[in-house]
């Protein structure tokens, strides 16, 4: 069966609770306190907000004692991974030939999640309950057809994969119009093309039938044909966990940034 519930409510990773222990401490040797006093002089001035900086330091500290944390997941074969810190979005690419279709270029782009507290609720525990899924499109292009190419609107959840929509570009110029509504591409340095231009240029193209309007067999042939190409329930699964990856790195980064301005 290839129906999935897309309202199933999980817990995310950020609902295991955080250890309560504090920093990490040990007794220092001479040799040790006499390098750090090199390497940290002493302050002339107080920190202006030395309990934000406090908090900030304590926190990395129960960060790295959770009993979870998200592992850097295994790429699969294949595939390149493109991720720039501070960053909303990664990108993944895979040249791959299959069978006598020739050479064909795949691009997938995932947005972190955004939060949307609206939409959440706190359990008894004091937790944040939220869906767990991930929205990502992956954009395929033929080398023995250079106009136009694939684009698949695909979800991660609950380590399955589900095919949204399949969105048919005739050309070049339409195709980057769907990759910019992820991220800037067309235009010049003077004046790109916005994501919100892209997404409005976007709303005029056919954006293809209701999947689960399709025959059974008509998408089942649909889903063999991203699962030739390493598209399938494992490397959905590997993008919710590079997702989750990714934001503990992006949160650890926006704490160590803080405490910096709390200095």
């Amino acid at each position: 069966m290839r129906h999935f519930l897309r309202n199933r409510c999980l817990t995310s990773f950020r609902t295991f609770p955080l250890a309560t222990c504090g920093r990490f401490c040990h007794a220092p040797g001479k040799e040790e306190a006499a390098s750090d006093k090199e390497a940290a002089p002493q302050r002339s001035v107080p920190r202006r907000h030395r309990k934000l900086y406090n908090i900030t330091v304590r926190e990395e500290g129960e960060e790295a004692l959770r009993d979870f944390l998200p592992e850097k997941p295994l790429l699969p074969p294949g595939w390149t991974l493109h991720h720039e810190a501070g960053q909303n979005k990664f990108e993944l690419r895979k040249r791959v030939e299959v069978r006598a279709c020739g050479v064909e270029q795949i691009h997938v782009i995932a947005l972190l999640e955004r939060k949307k507290y609206e939409g959440t609720y706190r359990m008894d525990n004091g937790e944040r309950e939220e869906q767990e899924y991930l929205n990502f499109v992956a954009f395929i292009e033929k080398e023995s057809y250079p106009n136009g190419g694939l684009e698949f609107g695909l979800t991660s959840i609950d380590m399955d994969l589900v095919l949204d929509s399949l969105t048919l570009h005739p050309n070049k110029a339409q195709l980057e119009v769907a990759r910019s509504s992820w991220f800037p591409t067309m235009g010049n340095k003077e004046k790109p093309l916005t994501t919100i231009s892209a997404k409005r240029m976007r709303d005029n193209f056919y954006r293809g039938p209701m999947i689960s309007e399709l025959d059974e067999d008509f998408s089942d042939e649909i889903f063999d044909y991203l699962d030739e190409r390493g598209i399938n329930n494992s490397f959905a699964n590997f993008m919710m966990s590079q997702a989750y990856y990714l934001e503990q790195e992006e949160y650890l980064n926006w704490l160590r940034l803080l405490r910096r301005f709390a200095d």
